[in-house]
């Protein structure tokens, strides 16, 4: 707010470009004091090009008493000096300060004072008390040896001061923010000033209280009127100003909406005081929207005092009603409403139902006890309250907001509240001589004396003895609550545990026999005083509005154990989205390591009895090679269902149906291996995915030497029949836990795992917790919701071939052929190892390093890459993270294998320390390449990864069960050697299938959204600022229509919308859907309304400043609804509607808001025969989940 002033007869006025003084100061030189006419002079110094001044001004120039000329300036009608203008500083004028406007001069504060000699000998003191408080802080940070000077003014140190105290980061815990600067740290804010005020006046030491400047006694004998005039506006009040502010009180309370009054009474009477108080305050504040500063304007009350003072007003006359209305609802009595010829006190017990039934009038001596509390309790500094107020003051609010902050923190048992906790206290005493006993528990710490002590006071309350004189008026001598209160305080005022610690009543532990005297109920009370303290609550409120106070936002500090790292928890999903899983990482661990289990039954199925393939040939009457093909029927038909075929199978002594039983057999186990990749989708992040993957893939490393080593021990000594009673067996013990305990992860059914899942998806453990702990639900009135895009596809047949379209789907089946070629070679190299070699480690402990290694390697390197700026998870280059590992090391994988061709056909037989080494190396390389395409292909799959991995599945059996059965027919015909450099050229065909792939999804990165050379189309949501291509925004901002600028656009043209969702996953397929088509828009220039079911608002700043609204409906407009966990890209095209235009009825079927009619929309197709032309304008951009979970979350 500008200064601004004016002279004794204001003739001249002046304003200043200035909200404060550059200094304020004392001067004491001699012109000064005799310009006027005082022994010393008060001056705001400002900047002269600042100062503007109207009227008759006459100028004295003269000598001052620094030696420079000084130009003073008069009134030249009453003489009145206004300010002098020294030559030595032509930048600024010193501004009398007696003649700034009342509001203005109320909250200066002397900065320094200017000594001369001409200085008066009585100032001495002064000058001493003020260098007394005043000076410097001498500080050595022991950090780094600097030496720093902080003023000290007042006796206070600013903190924005200590900021300057800085000491290297680097080797400190981020969290301290040592770089910064020096922080202060105190909670609870005991030792801190927040504002500078000069409502009220607390001198701790002494036990004095002043309200501006007057003691209790000059003010005993004040009503409510005189206490708020001076608190608020500053000055005692005329005869004539509290008879106009009492009847500018009493025309609010007789103005406050009948509204107000039906809430309260809605409510139930028996409830507590504070609900009511606060529904009342909300529903006064309804009706008054105007009075809103975010609802109207942000400066509504900063610096202007109309409507503060207006505001004021009306708040302490609101909750006046409001206090009446709760305590004669709670009473069961009938409101009276206030009277115009009522002090306020009196309408206070009027509504509040205190009255005399025969008289109607409030009794005379309980009256004169509430007034006289009134003034004691009108304010008291920084209270919680107080404080409470101002915290939401400083974002500019109104009063009322305010108040409601004030109310909620006074009732708590530590503020007003303590007034109950303290009555309730003295009712469990129960009498005077259980007193002792009572003080010994609390030097024991064993309960608490409320009502005892006070922050503010190292002495005496000064406000309990004027509350005992009250007592004394209202008789309560026979109140047996009283004596006990009186006789604690004689006992604790002799015991030195309260003696040393200065613990004495304050006004709280006898301020509740007052108001219980006067007739209120125990839990009234706290409501009773806050209509005493909303005086120094506004009073704060209107200084606070008035002087520009800053927002209140304290720092705090950070308590962490470690750096927060990109693996950390919190940053494992986008900012503002929930935890990608509700399962500890115990739980993950366990989850993880039982499917990995689950998932070594197909393996280890498959090579078990390759120790008894010559067992079972010579029983069966075979060849061996006719006994191998029933490992590849193994592996071919490895895809759906079944456990008994195990059983049946060790009862066979006929090779057919050995052939067709293990076929159906792997039937049962093979769909573990996806399941567990699925599970690890579920319940795993990116940045950890690699690792926990490797575990999932502990089946196919460890089956290769556990299967053939339990398989040849079995086969040895009980029989190969045992080998299949073996696998029945273990499999139905492994299956009972798994039923019982193993938890649902598909995040379609459970989300993160907080969604308890239904009916055959839940564990039987958690079925019968769930039984034990149900309730019958509460029912609730149908809702009517607004319609919107149904995404839940209606209930289908699963099709075991559904994952077959899987395998024609570029780029993923570059993956598929890359992954099967991979897992080929690992089955050629294994069913070509020599017999002798099977049991031995040195396959088993390549690959389980190679898993364990590979995992920690990618995740290492995903992170690496998020690090380094590729947080855009729209746009991050997963497969340059995945494939930047898997890469290099399907590229080094053929070298040992040709090598290893070499050594077995050249050396006879090879060194075992070679074949070894070379196996090693051999099943390190492929098995890390393997295992790094699975985890690529559930990142790029991450919403359906059982149904990714069971093609693929299906992709490496068929083409291992193809290498298992040739690899041996090659050996015996071109030799180990030719045979081998086949399977290294197999790996090297899978470089070119990885490069195939890189080149792919590196043209389609490359691929804009948008048809090239198009004009980017404007818009923004209500909520959001203007959209441009890529931009992310947050879903539950994106409900309403969008607004469309007409910048770049001919404003003369019709125009046709299209709104699309283009990652859409919809009865298993990926596709397209249509969320909103709207034909028929035309520009409005300069719209600034909203017309229902129209796009509204103007666009600043563009040239042609319009936008686009629409004339008829199209399809109805969707909001995207991106999954929990995800994001989803839109686009928005604009086309020219042409005047003929006429929409294509084959396409009538999109209008309906569900997934049936929006899902697998067709651009092209629709443009096409829409006859629409090229688009003239487009945008896209990315909608990030950010709402609550809900069972079977909309995929569209």
């Amino acid at each position: 707010m500008p200064l601004s002033g004016h002279c004794l007869c204001k003739a001249v006025t002046y304003t200043v470009d200035q909200d404060e003084p550059l200094i304020t100061a004392y001067d004491h030189c001699d012109d000064c004091q005799r310009q006027s006419g005082s022994t010393y002079s008060l001056v705001a110094v400002v900047l002269k090009d600042k100062l503007k001044i109207n009227g008759p001004i006459k100028s004295y120039a003269g000598t001052g008493s620094s030696g420079h000329p000084v130009h003073r300036l008069f009134c030249s009608e009453c003489g009145s000096p206004i300010a002098h203008d020294p030559e030595a500083a032509p930048e600024i004028i010193a501004l009398k300060a007696g003649t700034l406007d009342v509001e203005i001069k109320k909250n200066l504060k002397p900065d320094t004072e200017i000594w001369t000699a001409s200085k008066l000998p009585f100032c001495k003191e002064s000058r001493r008390n003020f260098q007394m408080s005043s000076g410097t802080l001498h500080i050595i940070d022991s950090r780094t040896k600097q030496k720093y000077e902080i003023p000290i003014r007042r006796n206070v140190v600013f903190a924005t001061d200590l900021k300057s105290i800085k000491a290297p980061g680097a080797g400190t815990d981020r969290a301290d923010h040592v770089a910064s600067g020096l922080r202060v740290h105190d909670p609870g804010l005991q030792n801190t000033t927040v504002i500078e005020s000069a409502i009220s006046y607390s001198d701790h030491e002494r036990g004095v209280l002043l309200f501006r400047g007057y003691t209790l006694a000059q003010l005993w004998d004040s009503d409510f009127e005189d206490m708020l005039h001076l608190l608020v506006w500053g000055t005692y009040p005329t005869r004539q100003q509290k008879q106009d502010l009492n009847r500018k009180l009493t025309r609010q309370m007789l103005t406050v909406p009948e509204s107000v009054h039906r809430t309260i009474q809605e409510l139930p009477r028996t409830t507590s005081p504070l609900p009511l108080i606060l529904a009342g305050l909300s529903a006064y504040l309804a009706c008054f929207p105007d009075t809103i500063p975010a609802s109207t304007h942000a400066n509504l009350y900063q610096g202007n005092l109309h409507n503060v003072d207006h505001a004021v007003i009306r708040t302490v006359a609101a909750y006046g009603v409001i206090f009446g209305l709760v305590n004669s609802h709670r009473k069961g009595i009938d409101f009276q409403p206030p009277s115009p010829e009522n002090s306020l006190c009196e309408n206070l017990f009027t509504m509040a139902g205190l009255v005399d039934r025969a008289s109607s009038r409030p009794d005379p001596v309980k009256l004169s006890c509430f007034r006289r509390f009134a003034m004691l309790n009108a304010d008291h500094g920084m209270a919680l309250a107080a404080f409470a107020t101002l915290v939401t003051a400083s974002s500019l609010t109104d009063p009322i907001s305010c108040l409601i902050s004030a109310v909620a923190a006074a009732y708590g048992p530590l503020h007003f509240g303590a007034t109950v906790s303290a009555q309730r206290t003295l009712r469990e005493i129960g009498s005077t001589g259980k007193v002792p006993e009572f003080i010994k528990d609390v030097k024991a710490g064993r309960t608490k004396l409320f009502g005892y002590g006070h922050r503010s006071y190292k002495g005496h309350d000064p406000r309990v003895r004027p509350i005992q004189s009250i007592l004394k008026d209202l008789d309560l001598s026979s109140n047996n609550h009283l004596k006990i209160a009186e006789r604690i305080e004689e006992i604790a005022s002799a015991d030195e545990y309260f003696r040393r610690r200065s613990l004495y009543p304050n006004a709280d532990f006898y301020g509740n026999f007052v108001f219980t005297a006067i007739g209120f109920d125990p839990d009234m009370i706290p409501a009773a005083m806050l209509t005493q303290r909303i005086i120094g609550l506004m009073a704060h409120w209107r200084e606070y509005m008035l002087t520009h106070g800053k927002l209140f936002r304290p720092s705090h500090g950070a308590l962490v154990e470690r750096l927060p790292t990109e693996t950390t928890p919190l940053l494992q999903s986008h900012p503002g989205a929930e935890r990608y899983s509700v399962f500890t990482t115990r739980q993950k661990r366990l989850i993880i390591l039982t499917a990995a289990i689950a998932s070594t039954f197909s393996p280890i199925s498959a090579n078990i009895y390759y120790p008894a393939l010559n067992s079972i040939a010579t029983d069966l009457d075979v060849t061996s090679s006719q006994i191998n093909l029933t490992i590849t029927t193994y592996m071919i038909c490895q895809d759906q269902a079944g456990r008994r075929p195990a059983y049946i199978i060790s009862l066979q002594r006929s090779y057919p149906m050995l052939l067709v039983l293990r076929a159906v057999q792997s039937s049962g186990s093979s769909g573990t291996v996806a399941l567990a990749s699925a599970v690890a989708a579920d319940i795993i992040t990116s940045a950890e995915r690699g690792t926990y993957m490797s575990i999932t893939s502990l089946g196919n490393i460890l089956a290769p030497s556990l299967g053939p080593l339990i398989g040849g021990v079995l086969s040895e000594y009980l029989g190969w029949q045992s080998i299949f009673w073996f696998l029945a067996m273990s499999s139905t013990i492994f299956f009972i836990p798994l039923v019982l305990f193993f938890p649902e992860t598909c995040r379609t059914i459970v989300g993160d795992g907080s969604i308890l899942a239904s009916r055959w998806n839940k564990s039987i453990f958690n079925w019968w917790i769930s039984k034990r702990s149900y309730r019958k639900p509460i029912a609730t009135p149908p809702t009517n919701p607004e319609p919107v895009l149904q995404t839940q596809p209606p209930k289908r047949n699963i099709s075991p071939l559904s994952t077959l379209s899987l395998l024609f789907h570029l780029p993923t089946s570059l993956i598929f052929i890359s992954n099967g070629l991979v897992f080929a070679s690992y089955y050629a190299i294994t069913a070509g190892l020599p017999s002798q070699l099977r049991s031995i480690y040195g396959l088993s402990a390549g690959t389980l390093l190679s898993a364990t290694f590979n995992g920690i390697i990618v995740d290492w390197n995903y992170r690496r890459m998020m690090a380094n700026g590729r947080k855009d998870m729209d746009y991050f280059d997963v497969e340059k993270a995945r494939l930047g590992v898997g890469g290099p090391i399907a590229l080094l994988a053929p070298l040992p294998i040709l090598l290893y061709g070499l050594a077995t056909s050249t050396i006879n037989p090879p060194p075992l320390a070679l074949t070894l080494t070379l196996i090693f190396t051999i099943s390190f390389t492929l098995t890390a390449t393997y295992n790094i395409l699975n985890i690529l292909l559930v990142d790029l799959h991450y919403t359906t990864p059982a149904t990714i991995m069971a093609t693929n599945n299906l992709v490496r059996c068929s083409l291992g069960a193809a290498a298992t059965a040739l690899v041996h027919p090659c050996i015996q015909r071109w030799g180990a050697r030719a045979t081998y450099c086949g399977v290294a050229v197999v790996v090297l065909k899978t470089m070119l299938c990885i490069l195939l792939y890189l080149l792919w999804t590196g043209a389609v990165a490359h691929i804009s959204l948008l048809p090239p050379d198009i004009a980017i189309l404007h818009l923004r949501y209500p909520e959001t600022s203007w959209i441009y291509p890529r931009d992310t925004i947050l879903k539950s901002r994106t409900a309403d229509l969008p607004i469309i600028s007409t910048r770049g656009l001919n404003p003369k043209l019709t125009y046709v919308l299209l709104f699309f969702d283009l990652d859409v996953v919809y009865d298993m397929n990926a596709t397209v859907a249509l969320h909103w088509y709207q034909p028929d828009l035309f520009c409005v220039m300069q719209m600034d309304i909203c017309h229902e079911n129209r796009i509204y608002e103007t666009t600043d700043g563009y040239s042609n400043g319009g936008i686009l609204v629409n004339q008829s409906m199209g399809a109805e407009y969707i909001a995207p609804r991106p999954p929990p966990f995800s994001h989803h890209r839109y686009v928005q095209l604009l086309f020219v509607q042409k005047p003929d235009f006429q929409f294509p009825k084959c396409y009538s079927h999109i209008f309906p808001p569900t997934a049936e009619a929006r899902a697998g929309f067709d651009i092209h197709q629709f443009v096409a025969v829409a006859r629409l032309g090229a688009p003239v304008a487009g945008n896209y951009f990315v909608v990030e989940y950010d709402g609550p979970h809900s069972v079977h979350e909309a995929e569209l």
